[in-house]
C-alpha cells in the first residue's frame, strides 16, 4: 500500500503547483504565472520523485545481485581426487539453485498479477529472514515442510529447499512468499562433531549475513528443541546442550549486533505417550492454531516466571480436557494412554522449564535474548512413544518395562502453519535494526532535510535579492536612458556638424546603455530566472545601432570624401592608395561592393587625426589612448552592420569621376604591383637571411653595413620560392580581381588597359607586365642585400686572424652563403638556363676582354642592351659574374670561389706569422700578398670583393698598429727611461737647472752610436723619411708604420742636430771648437782676461784685436771658465764658472746679439756696469750656443 501511495502523492503534487503555483508572488514577481513554469516545476518535482524510486530500485536490485551472487560462493570441498558420495547430487541441487537465482534476480516473489502488482512484490533481500538453530535431528526441516507454507519456485524445481550454498555446507535456503528462511545444519549448533569446521562455517554464515544485510541481517531465530532432547535421562548431555545453544544465541547477537525475537519450538510432541490419541479428534482448523505460549511484549516479569505461569496454563487445560476425552474414548488401550498424557506434558513441562531457565539466565556480560514465547509442534507421527510416567513406576515397582508400540504416520501435523503466518511472521518488524546503521541512516535523512530546508530558504532568498537588484537595475538604465534623451535633444546643425569629442560621449553612453559597471557577465545573484538584462541589453543595442547611423555615419562619408579629395586633388598622390579610397568611397554607397574591413582601414586614421584636431582646440588635450580605443570600437560596431545605404549622404559624381580619370593615368599592371606588395605578398616565406644560409659560423664573420641584424633578411617575396610559388599564383589572382573591379570603380574611365579580363590575351598581357615590374624590383632588392654583406670589423689582429682562419676553414660559410644567394638570384628553370657550348665560349670571351680593359684602364665600349629573351633574365643576367664564382666551368674542375678562399688561406698565414714575430719582438716579415689580394679582388663580384679587400685591409692596419706599439714599447724601454734619468731637470736642457747633464750621459745619449742614434737606426730608420721637414713616417702601405708626423720622430730629428753640433765626424766625445775676438771695452778697463779650463784669452787696451781659438772641453779638464777685469770694481773683481757646461753658463749670463751668420755672434760682458765685447765664431752653423733643438729637445716615449 505504501508503494501506492507515490504516485498518488506525485498526482496531488502536480495538481498543488498547478493550481496554487500562480498565486506564489515574490514581491510583484509571480515565478510559476505562466503554464510553461508551472509544467517545467512539475516536470521538476515528477523527476525528483522518479528518480528517487529509480534509485532505490537500483540499490534493492543490486543488493538483491549481490546477495545472490555471495550466495552462488562455494568453495571447492578438499580431499582426495575421488568425488565423495553425494557429489553429483549436490552438483545437481547447485545448477537448479543456479537456474533459480537467474529467475529470482529478474522478478520478485508473490503471485501473479499485472505491472503495478509485480512492482509492489518484494525481492527476495526485502523479505524477511528467519534462522532456524537447533541439533541434529531436532526436526527442523520437517517443521518446515509440515508447515503449510507456500514456496513459490516449487512449480519448476519441485518442492524442497535449495541446499549447499552461499559458502556455508549444509545450509537450506526456504524461499517462500512471505519469508526467507534458513534451516541451518544442525552440527552448527552443537559443533560437537568437528568443532574447527563447524565454528568457521557458522561464523561464515553469519557473515553472509552481515555483509548483505547489514541494517537488518535477520528478523527473528527458531531455537527448535525435540522432546527426545528435553527428556534426555543424562543430565550432563542436556546441559551440554542447552550450553552450546546458549553460546549460539550471543554469537548472533555479537556479531549480528542487533536485538531479535527468539520463539522456542519444542517438536516432536507426538513422540509423548498420549499425543496422538488425546488430539487424534482435532480438524484441520484445530490442528493449524498455535499450542503455546507467547509472552507480552510490555511485561517486565522475568521469562522464566512468564513461561511457568503460561506453562501452567497450557496443563490445566489438558487436565480439564482429560475427561471429556476419555468418555469418548472406546479403546481400553487408547484410553490408558490418553489417562497418563497429562502426566507425560507434565514431566516435559518440567524438564522444559529446567532448560529454558539455563538457556535465557540473565547474566551481566551478555545481552539478555528477547524470548517471545515457547510453542509445541508435531509435523509427523513417526517413531516410539516416549512413557516417562510408566517407566518410572516400573522402576518403583520393579515390574518388567513394557515398550510401547511404533506410531504409523499419519500425514498431519499440528500447532505449525498458524505458528508461523500469524506469530512470527507478522512480528518481522520486532527484530531492531544495526544502531550503527540506523544512526548513519538517520543522519543522512536529516542531512538531507536540512540540505531540502536550506535549498528552500536559499532559493527564497535568491529570489528576493534577485528580484531587488534587477529592479535596481531596470531603474538604473532608465535613468540613463533619460539622460542619454536630454543630452540627444535635436540640433540645429547637420548630423555631421558634431565634433567627435561630443559625438563620443553620446556613443558611449548608447553602447554601454544596458551595461553592470564591474561584470563582464551577468552576476549569479542577478539570475534564477528573474534576469532582465537580456531584454534591456537587446533595447540597448538596437538603440546604439541607430545612434550609429545618425550620428557617426554621416561623419564617416564626410570624411571619406574630405580623403578622396585630398588625394585627387594632391600633386603626388599614390595612385594605390587613390585606388583604394576611391573603391571605398564607392562601396559606401553601394551595398552590394561593401567592404568593412576596406572602408575602417582608409577612415580609421583621418578620424583619428580629427579627434585629435578637434580636441585640442576645444580644450588643448590630448585624445589619449582610452578615446582612440572608443572610437575604433565604434567604427566596428557600425561597420559589422553592413548596412550603409540609409546614410543621407549622396556620393559626389564630379569628385568620382576626377578619381576615376586620376587612377587611370596608372597603367593597371603597376597598380596590381602595388597592390600585392601592399597586401603583403610573401609574409609567410621565411626571409634569406645570411644567419640561415651561411651556417653557425656566419654570425661570428659577417655583418651589415646597414646596421641592421643578420636576422633580417630579404622578404620572402623576394626569393626563388616567392617568384615561382607565391607570386605566380597572387599575381594571377590580384590581375583578376583589379580587371574585375574596373567595372564598378573606374567605370569607363579604365582606358585601354580597362579591356575584357575574361579575354585571354588581355589577362596574359596584364600578368607579363607585372611579373617585369616585380623582376626589376627582385634585382634591386638583391642587389642592395648583397652590397650591404660586410665583414665583422676586427678590433685586433687576434681577431683578423680568427676571421681569416673561419674564411678559410673547412667549415667556411663564405660558399655556402654565396650558393644560397646564386639559388635565390637564378629564376629560369633548370631546363632553359642550361647553355650550349658556343654560347659559354662567348660569355667567357666577353669576360676576359671586359677584365683586361679594366686593367689597363680603358673604358668599354657601349654595348646596346639586349631585350631579355625571358623576364626571368632581368634578374639571372644582373648576377651572372656571381654565378660563375660558385660553378664549376668546365665541370669537374674548382669553382672561382675556391681560388678567393685560397687567397684567403695566404693571407690567414701571414697574419699568423705576423701575431708569432710581434708576440716575439721581431719585425712581421714582407709579404705581397695584401697586394695580390687588393689586385684580384678587383676583378671579383659583390660581396666576395669587399670581404677579401676588408679582409686584407684589417690586417694590415693591425700589423702596422701592433707593430707601431711594439716600436713604442721598446722606444720607452730603450730610449725613454735612460733619457729622462740623464737630462730630465736637468742643465743645458732646463737652463733654470742647477744641476748639469753628465758629459757621460750626454754623449752616451746623443754620441754617434749611442742610445738614440742606435734605436733609431736599428729600428726606426727603415721607416723614416729623413728627407722630410719634419721627419715623417714613409708611406710604405701594409710594410710600414703608417704615413704621417710624429712626435718622436721630431725629437728624433733634433737629437740628430745636437749630434751634428756637438759631436763633429765620428768623434764619440763632445767637442766644441771657437774663437774670440775682442770689439771694445770700456775706458774703465785696462785689461780683460777670459781663462776657459786654462786657455786664457787677454785683451789690453790699445792692443790690436786678434781672434783667439779655444776649445771645450779644455786641455787641463777642469771644467772652469773665469773672467777677469783689471783694474778690479768695487763690487767684483770678475766673473767665475765652473761645470762641464760652465761656457753654456757664462753665455746664458751675458748678452748675445746675432748676426747675419749663424756660426758667429757678439757677446757682452757687463761687470759692475763696466762693459767689453767680443765677436764669437763657432766652428760650424751648427752653433751649440745658439741651437734651438737643444732647448727643444724632449725624450720621446712615443710614436
Amino acid at each position: 500500500m505504501s508503494k501506492l501511495l507515490a504516485p498518488l502523492g506525485l498526482v496531488a503534487a502536480g495538481l498543488l503547483v498547478w493550481l496554487v503555483g500562480p498565486l506564489v508572488a515574490v514581491a510583484d514577481y509571480r515565478p510559476l504565472e505562466s503554464a510553461r513554469a508551472r509544467l517545467a516545476a512539475i516536470g521538476l518535482v515528477a523527476a525528483l520523485c522518479v528518480g528517487r524510486m529509480a534509485w532505490g530500485l537500483f540499490k534493492a536490485r543490486r543488493a538483491n545481485a549481490r546477495m545472490m551472487a555471495g550466495l552462488l560462493e562455494q568453495p571447492e570441498p578438499p580431499g582426495p581426487a575421488t568425488p565423495a558420495p553425494g557429489t553429483e547430487e549436490v552438483a545437481l541441487l547447485r545448477r537448479r539453485f543456479e537456474q533459480a537465482l537467474a529467475v529470482l534476480k529478474r522478478a520478485r516473489v508473490g503471485g501473479a498479477g499485472g505491472t503495478l502488482a509485480r512492482m509492489a512484490r518484494p525481492w527476495v533481500y526485502e523479505l524477511p529472514w528467519y534462522v532456524f538453530i537447533g541439533a541434529p535431528g531436532s526436526g527442523k526441516t520437517t517443521a518446515l515442510l509440515n508447515a503449510g507454507l507456500r514456496f513459490p519456485l516449487a512449480e519448476r524445481f519441485g518442492q524442497g529447499p535449495l541446499a549447499g550454498v552461499g559458502g556455508t555446507r549444509n545450509c537450506d535456503w526456504w524461499f517462500t512468499d512471505e519469508a526467507v528462511l534458513l534451516d541451518t545444519a544442525g552440527r552448527y549448533a552443537t559443533q560437537d562433531s568437528e568443532p574447527p569446521a563447524d565454528s568457521a562455517a557458522w561464523n561464515g554464515f553469519l557473515q553472509l549475513l552481515v555483509q548483505f544485510r547489514p541494517r537488518r541481517p535477520v528478523n527473528g531465530v527458531l531455537l527448535t528443541l525435540s522432546a527426545t532432547e528435553l527428556l534426555e535421562p543424562d543430565p550432563g548431555r542436556r546441559a551440554a546442550h542447552c550450553a552450546a545453544l546458549r553460546l549460539r544465541i550471543e554469537e548472533l547477537h555479537r556479531r549480528l549486533a542487533i536485538r531479535f525475537p527468539v520463539y522456542v519450538l519444542v517438536t516432536k510432541t507426538d513422540l509423548l505417550a498420549g499425543f496422538a490419541e488425546f488430539f487424534s479428534e482435532f480438524g484441520q482448523d484445530e490442528r493449524e492454531q498455535v499450542w503455546g505460549a507467547t509472552l507480552a511484549l510490555d511485561t517486565s516479569a522475568p521469562p522464566r516466571a512468564a513461561f511457568q505461569e503460561e506453562l501452567e496454563a497450557l496443563g490445566r487445560r489438558i487436565d480439564a480436557g482429560l475427561l471429556d476425552r476419555l468418555q469418548r474414548e472406546r479403546d481400553p488401550q487408547n484410553r490408558a494412554r490418553l489417562y497418563v498424557f497429562p502426566q507425560q506434558f507434565a514431566v516435559l513441562r518440567h524438564a522444559l522449564d529446567g532448560f529454558l531457565e539455563a538457556l535465557f539466565a540473565p547474566s551481566a556480560f551478555t545481552e539478555a535474548a528477547q524470548v517471545r514465547g515457547v510453542y509445541f509442534t508435531s509435523a509427523t507421527q513417526e517413531g516410539s512413544p516416549i512413557d516417562r510416567v510408566m517407566a518410572a513406576l516400573g522402576r518403583a515397582l520393579q515390574l518388567e518395562r513394557q515398550v510401547l508400540p511404533p506410531q504409523r504416520p499419519a500425514g498431519k501435523s499440528f500447532f505449525l502453519t498458524r505458528l508461523l503466518r500469524d506469530v512470527v511472521f507478522r512480528e518481522a518488524g520486532l527484530a531492531c535494526v544495526n544502531p550503527r546503521r540506523e544512526r548513519r541512516r538517520q543522519l543522512g535523512q536529516a542531512a538531507a532535510l536540512a540540505a531540502a530546508l536550506l535549498l528552500a530558504c536559499g532559493a527564497i532568498g535568491a529570489w528576493s535579492v534577485s528580484y531587488l537588484r534587477n529592479r535596481a537595475y531596470v531603474e538604473e538604465v532608465d535613468e540613463r536612458r533619460a539622460m542619454l534623451a536630454a543630452r540627444l535633444q535635436p540640433d540645429p546643425g547637420s548630423p555631421a556638424s558634431r565634433t567627435l569629442p561630443a559625438l563620443l560621449p553620446l556613443l558611449d553612453a548608447a553602447r554601454g546603455l544596458a551595461d553592470m559597471p564591474g561584470h563582464d557577465t551577468p552576476p549569479l545573484s542577478m539570475g534564477f530566472g528573474l534576469y532582465q538584462g537580456d531584454k534591456l541589453g537587446a533595447a540597448a543595442r538596437d538603440a546604439y545601432s541607430r545612434l550609429l547611423r545618425e550620428l557617426l555615419l554621416p561623419r564617416l562619408a564626410l570624411r571619406l570624401e574630405q580623403q578622396l579629395r585630398g588625394e585627387v586633388r594632391g600633386t603626388a598622390g599614390d595612385p594605390e592608395s587613390l585606388y583604394a579610397l576611391l573603391k571605398a568611397y564607392l562601396m559606401l554607397h553601394d551595398p552590394r561592393h561593401f567592404d568593412g574591413a576596406a572602408l575602417k582601414s582608409f577612415i580609421a586614421a583621418g578620424l583619428e587625426d580629427d579627434l585629435a584636431r578637434e580636441l585640442e582646440g576645444e580644450s588643448g588635450e590630448e585624445p589619449g589612448a582610452e578615446r582612440r580605443g572608443a572610437l575604433d570600437q565604434h567604427l566596428d560596431a557600425l561597420l559589422a552592420r553592413g548596412d550603409m545605404a540609409a546614410t543621407a549622404h549622396q556620393p559626389d559624381p564630379r569628385l568620382v569621376a576626377e578619381a576615376r580619370a586620376a587612377v587611370a593615368a596608372t597603367p593597371l599592371a603597376e597598380r596590381i604591383y602595388r597592390r600585392l606588395a601592399r597586401d603583403g605578398l610573401g609574409a609567410g616565406l621565411p626571409e634569406f637571411t645570411i644567419a640561415r644560409a651561411g651556417g653557425p659560423s656566419a654570425a661570428l664573420v659577417f655583418t651589415r653595413a646597414s646596421g641592421k641584424p643578420l636576422s633580417a633578411g630579404v622578404p620572402g617575396l623576394y626569393s626563388h620560392d616567392g617568384y615561382h610559388t607565391a607570386f605566380a599564383a597572387a599575381s594571377e589572382r590580384a590581375t583578376a580581381q583589379l580587371a574585375g573591379e574596373e567595372a564598378w570603380v573606374l567605370g569607363n574611365a579604365g582606358g585601354p588597359d580597362a579591356a575584357d579580363p575574361a579575354d585571354p590575351a588581355t589577362r596574359a598581357r596584364l600578368l607579363e607586365q607585372v611579373r617585369r615590374l616585380y623582376l626589376q624590383d627582385y634585382a634591386r632588392v638583391w642587389e642592395g642585400y648583397i652590397g650591404d654583406i660586410r665583414l665583422v670589423r676586427a678590433g685586433s689582429l687576434r681577431q683578423s686572424v680568427e676571421l681569416a682562419r673561419i674564411l678559410s676553414g673547412p667549415e667556411t660559410p663564405l660558399p655556402p652563403l654565396l650558393r644560397a644567394i646564386v639559388r635565390e638570384v637564378t629564376l629560369r628553370p633548370a631546363e632553359a638556363a642550361g647553355k650550349t657550348a658556343l654560347e659559354q665560349a662567348g660569355e667567357t670571351a666577353d669576360s676576359a676582354r671586359r677584365r683586361l680593359r679594366q686593367l689597363f684602364g680603358r673604358p668599354s665600349p657601349p654595348v646596346a642592351a639586349a631585350a631579355p629573351d625571358r623576364p626571368e633574365d632581368i634578374v639571372d643576367r644582373r648576377f651572372e659574374d656571381l654565378r660563375r664564382m660558385v660553378r664549376a666551368d668546365p665541370p669537374g674542375t674548382p669553382p672561382p670561389v675556391d681560388a678567393a678562399i685560397g687567397l684567403v688561406k695566404e693571407l690567414y698565414t701571414l697574419l699568423t706569422a705576423t701575431e708569432a714575430a710581434l708576440r716575439g719582438g721581431t719585425t712581421p716579415p714582407p709579404s705581397e700578398v695584401p697586394v695580390k689580394i687588393r689586385a684580384e679582388a678587383g676583378h671579383l663580384p659583390e660581396p666576395v670583393r669587399s670581404l677579401l679587400l676588408n679582409l686584407a685591409g684589417a690586417g694590415a692596419t693591425q700589423t702596422m698598429g701592433l707593430t707601431r706599439a711594439q716600436l713604442g714599447r721598446e722606444l720607452r724601454s730603450a730610449v725613454f727611461e735612460f733619457c729622462r734619468q740623464a737630462i730630465a731637470g736637468r742643465y743645458p736642457f732646463t737652463r733654470n737647472s742647477q744641476r748639469d747633464v753628465t758629459p757621460e750621459d750626454f754623449r752616451r745619449l746623443f754620441a754617434a752610436g749611442g742610445v738614440l742614434d742606435d734605436f733609431f737606426q736599428k729600428r726606426l730608420a727603415p721607416y723614416v723619411d729623413t728627407s722630410a721637414r719634419p721627419w715623417r713616417l714613409r708611406d710604405l702601405g701594409e710594410a710600414g708604420l703608417g704615413a704621417g708626423d710624429s712626435p718622436a720622430l721630431v725629437q728624433f730629428q733634433r737629437a740628430q742636430a745636437i749630434r751634428a753640433a756637438f759631436f763633429p765626424g765620428t768623434s764619440q766625445d763632445a767637442a766644441l771648437r771657437l774663437e774670440f775676438k775682442p770689439l771694445a771695452m770700456d775706458a774703465a778697463i785696462s785689461q780683460f782676461l777670459l781663462d776657459v779650463d786654462g786657455q786664457p784669452v787677454k785683451f789690453s787696451q790699445g792692443q790690436a784685436p786678434a781672434p783667439v781659438p779655444v776649445q771645450w772641453p779644455g786641455p787641463r779638464g777642469g771644467g772652469q771658465v773665469r773672467v777677469q777685469l783689471t783694474p778690479p770694481g768695487a763690487q767684483a773683481a770678475g766673473l767665475l764658472y765652473e761645470g762641464p757646461w760652465a761656457l753654456f753658463r757664462m753665455f746664458d749670463q751675458l748678452r748675445i746679439d746675432g748676426g747675419a751668420q749663424a756660426e758667429k755672434f757678439v757677446a757682452t760682458f757687463d761687470i759692475d756696469g763696466r762693459k767689453a765685447r767680443l765677436e764669437v765664431r763657432a766652428a760650424s752653423v751648427r752653433n751649440p750656443f745658439r741651437l734651438r733643438e737643444l732647448e727643444q729637445f724632449e725624450c720621446p716615449g712615443q710614436l
